[in-house]
């Protein structure tokens, strides 16, 4: 409610009290959301390796969006030194329990050659399973492969 403004004036501060509260008794949705608190700086100082640890205590309970954060750490350095092959690897994980932009993240290593080989066929079967979600991005991105004949 605090985080959002629902029914209470926002306040990130407030909203990092009672998400701590329930992330140190492991709910893992709670974990996640103090390690986006950190992540992006609201509430409390902006610190990338406090918010990995958070979203490793989710990840490791399964969550999928913790996952998804874990790779965009890897995947642009926040926290840890830059590491594609460890983005794709818990993108992954996110992916097989149908997180959309994980998907979409996916094919986006696939095009760049970043961590993996460039494959533009591989490439084009991730911006598709995000595109079938919903996901703008994988629907604009499919569009252009198959637009200039790629994949």
């Amino acid at each position: 409610m605090h985080g959002n403004g629902e029914g209470v004036p926002q306040d990130y501060s407030q909203a990092m009290e009672w998400y701590l509260k329930a992330a140190n008794q492991g709910h893992f949705k709670a974990q996640n959301d103090v390690g986006t608190l950190y992540s992006i700086g609201l509430g409390v100082p902006y610190d990338h390796s406090r918010a990995m640890e958070w979203f490793l205590k989710a990840a490791n309970q399964g969550h999928a969006a913790a996952q998804y954060n874990i790779g965009i750490m890897h995947r642009n350095g926040q926290g840890v030194p830059q590491d594609y092959s460890q983005a794709m690897e818990w993108f992954l994980k996110a992916a097989d329990q149908g997180h959309a932009n994980a998907r979409y993240s996916i094919g986006s290593l696939y095009y760049n050659g970043r961590g993996v080989p460039q494959d533009y066929s591989r490439a084009l079967e991730w911006f598709l399973k995000a595109a079938d979600q919903g996901h703008a991005n994988g629907q604009i991105d499919t569009d252009l492969l198959y637009k200039y004949g790629q994949g």
